[in-house]
């Protein structure tokens, strides 16, 4: 009797870590189905939402683990899909190397296009846009804009202390190349400059360039590229359609489409913390 009981005990121990492990590959298989169907299209990967505490958790990550923004950033997309709001980032190398485990082991490709995405964002930015000025900006994203017709504001603006064309600086957030110089209706005099990892960073609405810069100039990370301006809103040379600023725009260039615009609001907050700044609201 005594070793009946005995059998039943270990059955039921057996029976028990089986549905545990069962559960557990369901849930971590449920994770890596949602990641594959992940799309740099989607509304949540081009918000690029870091609010709450998350930049507080990304910064600490990082300094923590010694790891990129766009493996911290694909990795916690992973972990909102298994844990939920309550779940944003490893906290520490032993659960960050079993959450990679796990992702790796169910969907590679996924994982590894999500990273790619984000990295073409994140992992190139070193400078903020705007040095020694105390500039203020919001987060604007896909705030309407009437010009030209209705659509949403693709980018961040930011504002310096005083309406004075030519007066500010604008800087390279990367280093690259440029790819694109001169007019356009809604952009004034922009400059924009392909990232190495595939980012395209767009300065626009300059007053004046700093250098005669053409397509396939190399540039450095903090090098000078123009002077905040207000230039835009009509043919070329039309100033004063609004106060001075600077039009920040950040696009990834994807199978579907050449500009696919992403929220570069979150970036330029990390940016900033990191150097010790303070001006994003």
């Amino acid at each position: 009797m005594k070793n009946s009981g005995v059998y039943l005990l270990f059955l039921f121990l057996i029976a028990a870590l089986l549905t545990v492990n069962g559960s557990r590959l369901l849930w971590l298989n449920a994770g890596a189905d949602r990641l594959s169907s992940f799309s740099p299209r989607s509304s949540r990967f081009r918000e690029m939402d870091l609010s709450g505490t998350r930049l507080k958790e990304l910064k600490k990550a990082r300094e923590t683990l010694g790891l990129p923004s766009s493996e911290l950033l694909a990795l916690s997309w992973f972990c909102q899909n298994l844990y939920g709001a309550g779940k944003f980032l490893p906290r520490n190398e032993e659960e960050y190397l079993r959450m990679k485990k796990a992702v790796l082991s169910f969907n590679r490709t996924g994982y590894e296009t999500l990273q790619g995405a984000y990295e073409a964002v994140w992992d190139d930015a070193e400078v903020f846009p705007v040095p020694g000025t105390q500039v203020s900006y919001e987060n604007s994203w896909m705030f309407e804009r009437t010009y030209g017709g209705i659509r949403g504001h693709e980018g961040t603006d930011l504002m310096p202390p005083e309406n004075l064309p030519g007066s500010f600086e604008v800087v390279s957030m990367t280093a690259g190349t440029v790819e694109k110089i001169g007019w356009l209706e809604k952009g004034g005099y922009r400059i924009g400059i392909r990232s190495p990892r595939g980012g395209y960073y767009y300065y626009a609405h300059l007053d004046s360039y700093a250098r005669e810069f053409v397509p396939g100039d190399q540039v450095e990370a903090g090098e000078i590229l123009g002077y905040m301006g207000d230039t835009g809103y009509g043919p070329e040379g039309t100033r004063g359609r609004f106060e001075t600023h600077l039009h920040l725009g950040i696009y990834l260039e994807t199978e579907e489409q050449e500009e696919l615009s992403v929220n570069p609001y979150w970036v330029l907050r990390l940016l900033e913390e990191e150097a010790g700044r303070g001006g994003g609201m």
